[in-house]
């Protein structure tokens, strides 16, 4: 076929085309021969008719309503068997059947003289295709009138081309007509060729030829009405349904053939946004698609659909994941109109009755239907729809209250008068919705004049609902409203939307005053209970959306949630041009962008979601009027887009194919008012003339219609233009719309949009406004309004004015554009204007008023059309919608229209009506009478009728309700009847009635009980359906004394026992379990009697377990039960009387009652005989505990061992720990032993009561029971009862669990703090009887003291008070003594086997890090790092203790290294050094946080720290045994060498405490250290110094000079130990080995030890020192340390307390014999000495004063006097700076005694020296009087303390070898003695001390 080709040629390639078809069409041959004769095979669906149907053949209005006039059937089945025929390609070839062939696209065919018009046209599917239309069955005489115009738009088809080049389709494309059996095929096109179907006419001036698609102009194809335009009619097509209905003569919808556009529409299959002006056929797609995605559903589940319509279930199979195919398509259409819902509803229904003939419903009418009744049949929930009522149409108000319901919560419950009922819920809706209305009388009016001045309610009202409340976001802040200004779609300024928002404000408050709702406060909640997450309703699977521009944002979203088919399930339609709508304001792009966001965006990927969005599509098509009118709306729309262009989507031009009358401008002649000249100026007088029901009158609001009425009376109708929005009319007149414009001349504004379109003549204005977006932004509303009255007629519209110089700047506008004609209002017009209507017109023009809820209006066209009725319910609705406007203004009158509308409802029928009035008016009675069953019901109900209440519901088999009503009115008696009858009825089932009945029978039953009538109770008790039922329900009410009576009449007697034990009668339940033959339960019901009554009878409280009244009997009543059991169960039973009963047991006795009761399993004995014995232990003296040599390592372990009617601490501390693990760890565990011991003990047991377990009291007077009640818990006792915790019920009493574990804690907190008090009131006076003992008798007391305190104090179980606090830390502070005996001041007292193996069980290790825990502040530092570096610590105290030591950062960083690196640490030793360097700085002030004690400890464990670096090192006993724990970890060797930083460091701290005796002095005053303890300190020091000349050489001299230099301090050292230093002494060189100090050491009993590591293996002799090699186990060490051969343990009482527990032989004596005791200050100096000194000089001779007979003795006593001195002067706390002066003179003095009588020296004889002497002596008898003062002030400080550290008296001197050194000796002494300035020589003896360090370094330095 060429380009040019026509469509009615035939194709020339005939041959190929046959043979394709002669294949197909062989078989079809004789089936269609036979069935051309078989009429009655049209409703044979199986029929080879429509099995080879070819054609689509397509039927218009005009040929079903001419079809519906035949009255044969058998003429009917005629025309539409040929028609079937035809659409098989038949076409017959005799001439005598009537074919008459003019063309071949347009066709005749007679049919018994009717002749049946079709023509030959194309359609869009999938595929273009040829079809057969048929127009028409008329009579011949008729066939022009159709003919004639169809030849008019046929002849346009004559030429039609393919507009696509001829390459662009193959041949196989082509369409053909085959003849083969006068049988034709349709031809088809692809959808991309484009298709011209017809010219366009041009009507304009000066263009007089045909023009295809012109573009000036109005095009159009047809000119005539639109009622009668051919191209404007629908067609259907013909099926076998169609066929169907056709036949049966129903009237219901069909579908409709689509045009080309909306079949594009249609055939898309992605999510989709239709827009289209007014009439275009948006509606009309929608549900088209919605009916397509139908058909295909059940064409792909065939079968299903049509067993379902045969017996409808309600329930149904949906999403079978073992069953691919589902049941129902869910499907969802929403408006927001209900009337166009209803219509939706009723044309969707008519669908699928066509489809597939199925008679799914009857239709519905419209014809008196409610159709605002929100469609009742719906449920309010989206949760479990029956599949029978999809697809769902519904309006959007309908939408929200089935998401409400969906979603739990209603947004409704927060209003209380809402919650009675479904028909008070109805109600409160109806009457508290604000509404635009509502908002208008009722809030309007009383918001701030001076605001509402600016601004019109309906801005007000959308900026409202559609921003501030309906935008995206929901709610917006004022900040966020006020943005909005700076937006692109804004048309408010900033200052208008603050006034705006603060209306807001005041509106909101009134509103929750007023306790009124509006759609954006639903709207918002139901958004935040979805977020949530809480939708479970049904998912849709399409969504439809009609008039979405009635919707807001906030609204559009709900839907994303209801449907996951983001990319195909959803299509919105709508028109923003119409957005008049009070409270909508948005775009339509705007939807799209929303979907974007919200729909897409949470379900795909963000690559994906921007391609996703299809693109809106427009309907241009208009269907419901001409070219004039579509091109007067479109000028208004480029106004509105070029001003306003994001308030209105930019669009296409409509379309239309028929041409039509312009508007009319109507220019009134002598000014006379254009309606009197229309309607005669009169509305009474002479002949009715007016407007007919297809015409209408618009003005813009009431008043102007309240005007127009004046004139024309009821002779037209008269519509605001909102109320006309979703009508039409044939033709309209708009009134006066500029005239009552508030824009007023602002519409000259309109000639600058003339100007910049070069429209504005000359002749017109050329002065006007500039447009402004803010000053104008009211254009935008005018013109949206404007467009929708232009765009409300379908054939003619009149635009009057009676203002022209408003009107005029349109006027002009639309003069320029040639879009209106002029015309005089004469009469002849005016008459041309009116057409008269039939009364079939009025009435249905009235219904479309009606419901458009314009019943004024619908009254009007009810009274010309004469139906009565219909204008009485058209009034009574007016009334009705009146009284709604003046509810909250005029209350008299709204109840008076509600009362007169009643009236009416009722007297036409309309009695759901008239019961909602009824309802508002509180006339529920008569409600009823009027209402529907249900709601009747409930309307009786409220006015307290309930016999009428329940026979509603019963007759509409409520059951539930009805009995509830029956309940409610007291009717208990009819109840049962209607019982009785439902037990009859077959449609119920008989467990519903059972539980209806027994609900019933409860209530009945129940109220007769709160009458106190228990006879006509139990009537209705004993007719409960089952004993059980009887059981719980006299529980219910505690009438366990009715029910034991029944249950024990029954032969019940566990069930009877159960009731006893509910109320705790112990004796009564063991009685009636005798009966049952359950003798084991009875048995041990009454063991807990016996229990209970031996703690708590007769006031006892708790303990000792006492006797009681029938306690014998009773126990032998157990024993005869128990052996009628079992002999197994008899002697369990025995013992557990026994251990209950006896009251004086002797510790033997009650080890073996132990024993038997954890042998046979009795936690019950076995937990009563442990208090028992600890008891025993709290009643035995002090004197009579034993004491151990050996301290156990598991307490647990010592039970066995020596028990034998002995105590001591270990079996005290063994029991309460016993005792206290049965208490706590089992207590712990619900239902171990132990819980039910405690339920025993206490009287209580566990109880289901309602459902709830609680617990019963077997004796309310119990003593525990009442301290419950009086400690304040719940205040006093006689108001106790009624607690939620403990409650009285008859004669039981109970307590909720949970209150009774607070209950039950209290009382075991107090047994635990009592006996675990008791147990440490024990252990103290325990440790004070050893306080002179030894140190490990006391040891253990204390770490019991400490581990029972910690449990009272700190576990959650007992929970202490405070004050119980306050006296368990007194307790724990008795325990912290421990520390004085691990770390005495006399560190050889800790060198013990005993105490070092002490100090390495847990106990010990608890206790020293309590101690660290302890720590305060930083004062205690130096006591928790002795305990680290000698003790186990956990990492959990490692790490509180870093935390507190923020502030001192080099003590943190020691801690840190030494918890991770230990003694051998590379970094420790450092860390030490740096922290010690920081306490103990350079200008020789002390830290707070050190002691004496600690420094010399850290001193000497940093020395040990440093050796680590040689295989081998030197330490003594007792430092190696109290850090053993760190040492033997520390086995290897460091990996770095030997750093003398360290040693240096130890040897000027030892010069600096030494010779700075003042410092010193401060120091330990600052530390509370007693003066006693500096003879200890020295002797340290000295040790120290010592094991670092082993190893540093040149440190010896430094040691000499303390041995042996003038102011040497060996006269606070050991004689021995100085001798054993200075034994290989020569001149200046000490000769210092460790064999030497060894014997020093060993002299002190501090034994030096050799340790060597790794494989070093010590060349050394030193037979006095211990060697150690730390490659041996720990074992073994501790032998080599402690040699078992020199312990005798003797095992001790306590009865000897000065005895020794552990007698150990020392090679030596630890102090050297001395006649003073230097440990306490003497209140009197041996004076006498001087007198000595004095007689020796005066009788010397000339010999020397050191070889006298009397030095010796002389020197002894000088070395006491300086001892005593320095300790009296190292206790003075007070007068400090009075006697230091006084001090260090006489110390000088005795120094130069000393020296002097010193006869370890070589002779001396200077003269200078016994001048200096004589001077001294002179000097001290002076000073005598002060310093014995001054020793009497120490001695009455320190006389309450106590000080027991013994010092020897005396020291050897140092023998002077050299005489080279004594002349200088003698000259320093007497420039001191001269000067008497101590402080001066110390400070030089430092300076000197340095220099010998640093001298040594530099000797070292050389060596190496």
């Amino acid at each position: 076929m060429d380009k040019g080709s026509c469509l009615g040629e035939g194709d020339e390639d005939g041959f190929s085309s046959k043979m394709i078809l002669s294949c197909s069409l062989d078989l079809y041959k004789n089936k269609v021969e036979k069935e051309l004769e078989q009429v009655d095979d049209l409703l044979n669906k199986n029929s080879v008719l429509y099995e080879y149907a070819k054609w689509k053949v397509l039927f218009s209005d005009d040929f079903r309503r001419s079809f519906g006039k035949l009255t044969c059937d058998r003429l009917k089945k005629l025309v539409l068997n040929l028609l079937v025929r035809l659409s098989t390609g038949w076409r017959p070839d005799n001439i005598s059947l009537g074919l008459c062939r003019e063309n071949s696209s347009k066709q005749q065919f007679n049919v018994e003289g009717l002749y049946i018009i079709c023509i030959l046209d194309i359609i869009k599917e999938i595929q273009y295709v040829q079809v057969m239309k048929v127009w028409d069955i008329l009579p011949y005489e008729e066939i022009p009138k159709l003919t004639k115009p169809l030849e008019n738009i046929f002849s346009l088809t004559q030429k039609i081309t393919l507009g696509v080049a001829q390459k662009n389709y193959s041949r196989g494309m082509i369409i053909f007509r085959l003849q083969l059996l006068n049988l034709e095929v349709p031809r088809c096109w692809p959808v991309s060729q484009e298709i011209i179907r017809f010219r366009l006419l041009v009507n304009d001036e000066g263009y007089n030829e045909e023009s295809v698609n012109s573009g000036g102009g109005r095009n159009y194809i047809e000119n005539s009405k639109v009622s009668e335009s051919l191209l404007l009619k629908k067609f259907y097509s013909l099926s076998y349904e169609v066929v169907c209905h056709l036949l049966s003569g129903k009237d219901v919808d069909l579908p409709m053939q689509l045009t080309d556009e909306q079949m594009d529409v249609l055939l898309f299959s992605k999510s989709s946004f239709l827009i289209g002006r007014s009439g275009t056929g948006k509606t009309t797609i929608l549900t088209a698609k919605l009916f397509q995605n139908e058909e295909r559903f059940w064409n792909g589940s065939e079968g299903i659909y049509g067993a379902e319509s045969n017996q409808i279930s309600d329930a149904e199979v949906i999403d079978d994941p073992e069953n691919s195919k589902r049941t129902v398509l869910r499907q969802l259409f929403v408006t927001f109109s209900p009337k166009l819902c209803y219509a939706v509803k009723q044309h969707i229904s008519n669908l699928k009755s066509t489809s597939r003939n199925r008679n799914l419903s009857a239709g519905i009418s419209l014809d008196g239907a409610d159709v605002t009744s929100e469609f009742s049949d719906i449920p309010d929930t989206f949760i479990e729809i029956p599949g029978k009522m999809y697809p769902l149409v519904i309006t959007f108000h309908k939408f929200l209250m089935m998401l409400d319901g969906t979603l739990g919560n209603s947004f409704f419950e927060r209003f209380l008068e809402s919650r009675e009922s479904y028909v008070a819920l109805q109600a409160f809706i109806r009457l508290r919705e604000v509404t635009f209305d509502r908002f208008c009388s009722l809030y309007w009016p009383h918001f701030n004049s001076n605001l509402t001045k600016k601004l019109d309610p309906s801005r007000v009202f959308t900026e409202i609902i559609s921003h501030i409340k309906g935008g995206r976001e929901g709610k917006l802040s004022y900040e966020g409203y006020s943005l909005l200004a700076e937006s692109r779609t804004s048309t408010l300024s900033k200052e208008n939307r603050e006034i705006v928002y603060t209306l807001y404000k005041t509106y909101e408050k009134m509103k929750s005053e007023r306790r009124d709702f509006d759609l954006g406060d639903f709207v918002n909640d139901i958004h935040q209970r979805l977020s949530n997450g809480n939708y479970e309703g049904d998912r849709m699977d399409f969504v439809y959306i009609d008039e979405v521009q009635d919707l807001s944002m906030r609204q559009i979203s709900l839907f994303k949630f209801i449907c996951q088919n983001v990319e195909e399930g959803f299509m919105f339609a709508g028109d923003t041009a119409q957005t008049i709508a009070r409270g909508i304001d948005f775009r339509f792009q705007d939807i799209r962008s929303l979907f974007y966001k919200e729909f897409l965006s949470t379900r795909i990927s963000r690559k994906q979601e921007k391609g996703r969005v299809s693109k809106i599509k427009q309907l241009k098509q208009n269907f419901r009027t001409h070219v004039g009118v579509l091109d007067l709306a479109q000028s208004v729309i480029d106004i509105l887009y070029c001003y306003f262009v994001h308030s209105i989507d930019n669009l296409q031009p409509e379309t239309s194919p028929l041409s039509g009358e312009a508007p009319v401008l109507l220019e009134a002649c002598n000014k006379e008012n254009a309606i009197v000249t229309i309607f005669g100026g009169s509305k009474n007088g002479g002949e009715t003339v007016g407007f007919g029901a297809e015409q209408v009158i618009l003005v813009r609001d009431d008043c102007a219609r309240t005007e127009i009425i004046e004139y024309v009376g009821r002779q037209a109708l008269v519509l605001t233009i909102l109320e006309c929005k979703g009508l039409e009319f044939q033709d309209v007149l708009l009134y006066n719309f500029f005239g009552t414009s508030p824009l007023k001349d602002q519409w000259r504004v309109i000639y600058g949009y003339m100007k910049q379109h070069n429209w504005l003549a000359d002749k017109l204005p050329q002065s006007f406004p500039t447009f402004d977006e803010a000053r104008h932004s009211l254009l935008c509303s005018e013109l949206k309004q404007l467009y929708v009255a232009i765009t409300r007629t379908r054939q003619r519209l009149w635009i009057c004015e009676n203002k022209e110089e408003l009107s005029k700047p349109m006027f002009d506008y639309w003069k320029m554009k040639g879009l209106v004609q002029i015309r005089k209002l004469d009469d002849s017009v005016a008459q041309a204007m009116r057409v008269a209507s039939s009364p079939q017109e009025w009435r249905e023009r009235g219904k479309k008023l009606f419901y458009e809820n314009n019943f004024v209006m619908a009254t009007l066209c009810f009274e010309r059309a004469g139906d009565t009725m219909w204008e009485k319910l058209a009034k009574a609705s007016d009334l009705r919608a009146s009284a709604d406007q003046i509810r909250g203004t005029n209350h008299e009158s709204y109840l008076g229209y509600l009362r007169e509308a009643a009236g009416i409802y009722e007297s036409v029928g309309k009695l759901e009506s008239a019961a909602l009035c009824y309802y508002d008016l509180g006339e529920y009675e008569r409600s009823g009478r009027c209402g529907k069953m249900d709601a009747a019901a409930e309307c009786f109900s409220l006015a307290g009728c309930y016999s009428d209440a329940a026979e509603a519901y019963a007759k509409g088999d409520k059951f539930s309700n009805c009995l509830s009503v029956c309940k409610k009115g007291k009717l208990f008696d009819r109840g049962l009847q209607y019982i009785e009858s439902w037990k009859k009825d077959f449609k119920v089932q008989s467990k519903e009635i059972e539980q209806i009945e027994q609900e019933f029978l409860e209530s009945g039953a129940l109220e007769y009980y709160e009458h106190k009538d228990p006879k006509s109770m139990m009537k209705f008790v004993r007719a409960f359906c089952s004993m059980e039922s009887k059981r719980i329900f006299l529980r219910s009410l505690g009438c366990l004394d009715d029910l034991l009576l029944l249950e024990e009449e029954s032969g019940h007697f566990v069930e009877a026992a159960d009731l006893a034990k509910s109320w705790g009668d112990l004796l009564k339940e063991a009685d009636l379990l005798e009966k049952a033959g359950d003798f084991h339960k009875a048995a041990t019901r009454l063991i807990s009697y016996v229990l209970f009554r031996a703690a708590w009878g007769n006031g006892n409280t708790g303990w000792p377990l006492k006797q009681f009244d029938q306690m014998e009997e009773i126990c032998n009543k157990v024993k005869s039960l128990a052996k009628m059991a079992s002999e197994d169960f008899y002697e369990f039973v025995f013992h557990e009387l026994k251990v209950i009963s006896d009251q004086h047991n002797s510790l033997p006795e009650l080890k073996k009652d132990l024993h038997a009761s954890q042998e046979i399993g009795s936690f019950r004995g076995e937990i009563l005989s442990i208090r028992k014995i600890l008891d025993a232990h709290f009643q035995v003296h002090l004197t009579k505990y034993e004491w151990e040599d050996e301290f156990p390592i598991d307490t647990n372990e010592h039970y066995d061992k020596i028990f034998e009617n002995q105590v001591s601490i270990q079996t005290l501390v063994f029991y309460w720990n016993l005792w206290k693990k049965h208490l706590v760890v089992n207590f712990e565990k619900i239902g171990t032993p132990a819980n039910v011991f405690c339920f025993t003990y206490l009287g209580l047991d566990k109880y289901n009561v309602n459902g709830n377990m609680v617990c019963l009291l077997f004796d309310k007077d119990a003593d525990w029971v009442r301290n419950y009640a009086q400690k304040g818990l719940y205040g006093n006792w006689k108001k106790v009862y009624g607690h939620k915790g403990l409650q009285k019920d008859g004669k039981r009493v109970t307590i909720d669990e949970k209150e009774l574990v607070f209950a039950i804690w209290s009382y075991w907190r107090s047994e635990l703090l009592s006996v675990g008090t008791q147990v440490l009131e024990i252990l103290e006076a325990l440790y004070k009887s050893k306080l002179n003992g030894s140190a490990f008798h006391q040891c253990p007391s204390l770490l019991h003291i400490c581990e029972v305190s910690k449990f009272l104090f700190y576990h959650p179980c007992v929970a202490a008070t405070d004050a119980d606090r306050r006296k368990l830390q007194r307790f724990l502070e008795i325990s912290f003594n421990y520390f004085d005996f691990v770390f005495p001041l006399d560190w050889r007292n800790a060198a013990s086997y005993d105490l070092v193996t002490l100090k390495e069980t847990d106990l010990s290790v608890n206790l020293l890090e309590e101690i660290i825990d302890q720590m305060v502040d930083i004062t205690s530092l130096g006591r928790v790092l002795m305990i680290c570096l000698s003790s186990r610590v956990s990492v959990a105290v490692y790490e509180k203790l870093i935390n507190k030591l923020t502030r001192n950062p080099q003590w943190k960083s020691f801690v840190e290294k030494f918890r991770v690196g230990g003694l051998k640490g590379i970094y420790v030793a450092p860390a030490l050094l740096y922290a010690l360097e920081d306490s103990f700085r350079s200008d020789g002030k002390y830290a707070t946080s050190l002691t004496p004690h600690s420094l010399v400890y850290l001193l000497d464990h940093l020395i040990l720290m440093q050796s680590f670096s040689s295989r081998i090192f030197y330490t003594t006993k007792s430092t190696f045994v109290t850090s053993f724990t760190h040492i033997h970890a520390a086995s290897t060797s460091l990996s770095i060498g030997p750093s003398s930083s360290e040693v240096i460091y130890v040897v000027k701290a030892i010069q600096q405490i030494l010779y700075r005796t003042w410092k010193t002095k401060s120091f330990f005053q600052t530390s509370k250290m007693e003066g006693s303890y500096y003879p200890l300190l020295v002797l340290k020091m000295v040790m120290i110094l010592s094991l670092i000349c082993l190893k540093v050489k040149d440190c010896c001299p430094i040691l000499l000079e303390l041995l042996c230099d003038y102011d040497n301090i060996a006269y606070l050292l050991p004689k021995k130990f100085v001798r054993e230093l200075l034994r290989k002494r020569k001149n200046h060189k000490m000769n210092l080995n460790p064999e030497v100090v060894a014997e020093a050491f060993k002299s002190i009993d501090d034994p030096l030890v050799i340790v060597s590591l790794d494989n070093a293996n010590p060349k050394i002799e030193a037979p006095c020192a211990i060697f150690v090699d730390l490659r041996k186990s720990k074992e073994e060490i501790m032998n080599t340390l402690f040699p078992r051969k020199n312990k005798h343990y003797v095992f001790t009482s306590s009865n000897n307390d000065d005895t020794e527990t552990i007698l150990e032989v020392s090679s030596s004596k630890t102090l050297p014999h001395t006649d003073r005791n230097m440990n306490c200050v003497e209140q009197q100096l041996n004076w006498n000495v001087l007198e000595d000194i004095s007689k020796a000089i005066n009788g010397r001779k000339g010999v020397a004063l050191n070889k006298l007979s009397a030095a010796t003795m002389i020197k002894e006593e000088l070395d006491i006097i300086r001892g005593t001195l320095a300790i009296a002067w190292l206790n003075q706390e007070s007068c400090f700076d009075k006697y230091e002066r006084l001090v260090n003179n006489v110390d000088e003095g005795l120094k130069v005694l000393s020296y002097a009588f010193d006869s370890s020296r070589l002779e001396v004889k200077h003269r200078y020296l016994f001048e200096s002497v004589e001077l001294a002596v002179v000097r001290l008898q002076s000073h005598r009087p002060r310093i014995d003062d001054f020793l009497k002030n120490c001695f009455m400080s320190q006389e309450s303390k106590v000080g027991h550290i013994v010092v020897s008296g005396s020291s050897c001197a140092a023998e002077v070898k050299e005489t080279g050194d004594e002349d200088s000796l003698v000259e320093m002494m007497s420039e001191n003695h001269s000067s008497g300035d101590s402080t001066q020589d110390a400070r030089n003896k430092k300076g000197k001390g340095n220099n010998k360090v640093k001298k040594s370094k530099k000797n070292k330095g050389k060596k190496k």
